[in-house]
Parts: structure tokens; sequence; C-alpha cells
């Protein structure tokens, strides 16, 4: 049967999911760059990001930089994502336990990944941890990271009044050491605002602007090797920059790219490393040509290699697909949200990509029957699809996922109140809110809602006075903190009232 989101349905697929293993491939010496492992964490991270789960997308973006750290691209994006998870906050709160849980690791990149955790949770106010991890960027000659990082710091700190003179000592010792000595200078400078008698700060600076000098044709020469990436790179290899290590790469740069990658396909074309190549660029420009194109590819490939990465790659970019089509059709309706074949197409349209998500993700748990995660993702699209004795059949599975624990007995709670388990779910929540520890991030109030609901759901039912009592406190507390979360308001009214009703049938019958 066709999917209309889909265009022709194909063969389900599935995610890689390569679990806790790939999370943690930190190597030796100092770090082992593993490019095609990381690939299954950002492609993992985009989809999830198009779901709007914000928070687990930021953890799956460093999971994936853990494997590949000089990625610009998934740095970026671990920013795009954080930049909607911050959107979501009434405040700046940092990050939620299950963040830090999940890249808090024993690995030599694990403070970068920290420091950048910290920083993209509170951006403006914590630039001293992207101080921070420019510092460890530069310990590892992550040259191109440590300088993306460094100049959006210097240019938040230069605005706090806050910031001392050692602060922008550090950046101008870290921008000298990968190479990038304009940035220098202008670190260096900041530092002599606040002791305009240190003379040898003036001659440091005095050293650095000569150095800026030497290097700044290399900024200026548009469309040839050069620029600042040829000074921040391996200063002994400057001479291999390429297109392919351009961050924003020209589309003439580009069509020689990917011209260079078909042929390097079509000359082994079963050789995972050029299947993966040529889809990496393809899905870079990122047409919708281009798109169709890498599902074939990755398909083919699956069949070429027997790799199911490839058919689970294919599924991905599927996914992602419908997620932007089912989006469009969300736009239409709300924009006339009285027009009732509109939200019918709509609400049709959802349920055909649950099913889909549901089928693919069922496939990815056959093929990787150890990766927790993917259990907790199948579980999702059962919840969601109400069908809610699988979803806590494959929660109860998950719940050792590193890093996901709380939000997977969240769901697990959610099941149960669903199906009218009041006594299961009360439990549920309760121990989820205590292993979560925290009380001050969005999960922590999703989890004392949950509690709130199945005490609510308990009090009408078995008329418990305790039950509704600790209910109405726990509405009045997220109330309190935010007003406008969920139904709260509305809930705390009924509460009170439920509480007043039983208080009455008490005393009655007493």
């Amino acid at each position: 049967m066709a999917i209309s989101l889909f265009g022709k349905k194909g063969q389900s697929s599935g995610d890689e999911g390569g679990g806790d293993d790939g999370a943690t491939g930190a190597a030796t010496s100092p770090w082992s760059p593993q490019p095609e492992k990381a690939q299954v964490f950002f492609d993992r991270a985009r989809t999830v990001h198009d779901t709007a789960n914000y928070e687990y997308a930021m953890t799956l973006w460093l999971q994936g930089l853990r494997l590949d750290p000089s990625n610009m691209t998934a740095l970026e994006a671990f920013f795009d994502s954080a930049a909607n998870f911050n959107a979501k906050q009434e405040k700046s709160r940092g990050p939620t336990k299950d963040q830090v849980g999940a890249i808090e690791k024993k690995g030599p990149l694990d403070k970068y990944l920290v420091n950048i955790l910290h920083w993209g949770t509170k951006p403006t106010t914590d630039w001293v941890a992207g101080l921070r991890a420019m510092d460890e960027a530069a310990k590892f000659d992550l040259n191109e990271p440590a300088y993306w990082i460094g100049e959006k710091v210097m240019n938040i700190a230069m605005n706090d009044p806050k910031a001392k003179k050692d602060h922008f000592l550090k950046m101008m010792e870290l921008f000298r050491k990968i190479g990038a000595p304009d940035l220098a200078v202008r670190s260096g400078e900041r530092a002599l605002q606040a002791d305009p008698k240190d003379a040898k700060l003036v001659n440091t600076i005095r050293n650095l602007s000569a150095e800026a000098t030497m290097s700044r044709g290399g900024y200026s020469k548009t469309g040839q090797e050069g620029g600042y990436r040829a000074n921040i790179r391996d200063h002994g290899k400057q001479q291999d920059l390429v297109d392919s290590d351009q961050v924003i790469k020209t589309e003439a740069a580009m069509e020689r790219l990917i011209a260079a990658a078909t042929d390097d396909y079509k000359s082994r074309p079963t050789d995972p490393n050029a299947i993966q190549k040529l889809g990496k660029l393809l899905l870079e420009r990122g047409t919708p040509e281009d798109e169709k194109t890498v599902i074939r590819l990755y398909k083919k490939g699956h069949e070429d290699t027997q790799s199911y990465r490839f058919k689970a790659l294919a599924g991905d970019i599927q996914m992602r697909i419908a997620r932007r089509r089912l989006r469009a059709r969300e736009q239409k309706w709300r924009a006339d949200p009285e027009n009732a074949q509109l939200r019918e197409q709509f609400e049709k349209g959802q349920r055909q990509v649950l099913e889909f998500e549901r089928d693919e993700f069922k496939e990815r748990v056959a093929n990787y029957p150890t990766d927790l995660r993917l259990k907790f993702e199948l579980g999702i699209r059962h919840y969601q699809l109400g069908d809610y004795d699988e979803a806590i059949q494959q929660f109860q599975l998950a719940q050792g996922a590193s890093g996901i624990g709380t939000i997977v007995l969240s769901y697990l709670g959610r099941c149960f109140e669903a199906l009218g388990w009041v006594d299961e779910a009360e439990g549920t929540f309760r121990r989820a809110i205590e292993e979560h520890g925290s009380d001050a991030d969005d999960t922590a109030t999703e989890l004392r809602y949950g509690l709130l609901k199945s005490l609510q759901s308990k009090a009408e039912q078995q008329r418990d006075l305790q039950a509704a009592e600790e209910a109405l406190r726990l509405a009045s507390g997220i109330a309190i903190k935010q007003i406008g979360f969920r139904d709260v308001r509305e809930r705390r009214t009924t509460l009170q009232d439920l509480v007043k009703a039983l208080r009455q049938e008490a005393k009655s019958s007493g």
C-alpha cells in the first residue's frame, strides 16, 4: 500500500544503533576518529531533532562528536538543537542530569564534550565553559572547532563586565596556539585594557600583530587555498587543504567533490567507504533529488554488502522526509484550524508516519537486540499509537539504557496510567523522580506532572483524600514555577474541589 507522506513505500529500514559501545568510542592515543560510527549518531540526532526532542538530540550529537570530534557540521548542529532546547526553558538551567550522565565518562575527550554541553545550555552566562571547551579542543589539535568556539566565546566575553584579564590572556594564548594571530591580538588588546602598564603584554601583542600581518594575505584570497583554515590546520600539512576540508563549500567545489565521489563509487560499488562518502556528500548538498538518490544508493549498498547499516541509513532519510511533509500538513491545518478536512489529513498522515517509524524501529531492534535505545524508540512509537501493552514491554527492556533511564520510566508510567493501572503508574513515577534527583529541569517537571496525574486518578477512583492532597501540592508547586505548563492551572482548580469534597465525605462518614 502506498503511503502518501513517503512516496512509494520501500522496504522497512532502520538505524545501525551502535548502542553504548559506539558512544564511548574514544580510543587510545589520545583519540581515534571513527567517522562511520559517528555518522550513526549524527543521523539519529537529526531524526530526533526533527521530532522536537531537542534534549535527546543534543546528547546524540555529542556522542557522535566523541567519535568524530573534528566534524564541524555536527558541532554546529549540536548548538542548533541546544538553541531550540533553551527556547523551551523559562530560564537557562544548564544540562539535565540525563544529558550529563550520558556524556560524563572517562574518555580523553569527555572534558571537552561536557564543557560543550554546559556552554550550549547556558550560552551567554556560562561562556567560561566555552573557554574550557576551547582549551580542551586545542590540547587535541582540534584547531577548527577551537577557532569556531573561541571566536564566539570571545565576542560574548567582551560584552560581559565580569570577564577578567586572565580570561582574555587565556584566549590570546589559545588563539596563538591554533594559529589565529588576528584573534589573539584582539584578545590581548582587551586584556591590556584591564592593565595598560603590562609591558610584557604590550610586547606580546606587538609580536602577535606582526604574525597576523604576515599571515593576513591568506585571509583575503577567496577561492584559493588559505584563509584562516590554512592557518589553523595542522601547520605541517597546510598544502593538503582541499575542497573536502571546507566547512562552507562553494557550489563548484561541491560539484567537483560529488563527481569525484561518484567516479570512486563506480570503480568500487561494493566498498562501504565509497558508498558512505558519496551518500554523505549528496546529503550535504541536500536537494530533494539528492535525498532520493541516497535512499537508492544505501538500499543498493545493503543488497551488495549485506551490511544492515545502509538499510538503516536509508530508513533514517525516509523518516526525515516523512516528518517534513507531516509538518507541512500541520502548518496548513494550524493556519485554518476550523477546516475539518485539513485536520483529518494531518491526523491520518500522523498515524501513517508513526506506523512507518514503528516498523522501522521494530526491524532495528531485531537486528540490534542489545541496543536498549532502539527498544526505547520502538516503545515511544507504540505508545504514540496507543499500543500500550507493546510499549510497556519495550520500556521495561530499555530501563537500563545509559543516560535516559528516567525518561524511559516516565513513558512507562504514562503507559500504566493510560491502562488505568494507577498504583503501578504512581510507583513508577515515584521511582523516576527519585532516580532523576534534580527538580529544576524540564524532565523533573514532566515527572512531577506524571505523578500528579496518577495520584489524581487514584483519588478520583478510590476516593483517596491523601492522594488528592498530595496531587494538589504537586499541582501548586508546578504552577508556582510554571503556570502555563500543560493544564496544571485547570488541574489545580479541579483538585481543590476534589480535596474539599473528599474532606467533606470523610467528615460525614466519621
